[in-house]
């Protein structure tokens, strides 16, 4: 029995998005969870150029977080994350 086009879809997707180190919270909208971290547990910026997280406890409050190759920087105002 062949795989419809959707099973397929479903299943690159997923693929994709575990490649990415990323969740799918709803298979139907295909709404992207950014992994979540911790200050503490934050991985090395340098080993996920252009990444994007979730800091769950930054001083700030939490927010999403991108890796500019050297710092992990809050998205809304490009501050080192603390």
């Amino acid at each position: 029995m062949s795989a419809s086009f959707t099973e397929m879809r479903k299943v690159a997707w997923n693929t994709i998005v575990e490649a990415l180190g990323m969740s799918v919270a709803d298979d139907a909208t295909l709404l992207l969870q950014a992994k979540t971290y911790t200050v503490s547990t934050l991985p090395t910026a340098s080993a996920y150029p252009r990444g994007v997280i979730y800091v769950a406890n930054e001083a700030g409050g939490a927010t999403l977080a991108f890796s500019d190759g050297t710092n992990w920087r809050r998205v809304q105002d490009r501050a080192v994350v603390s």
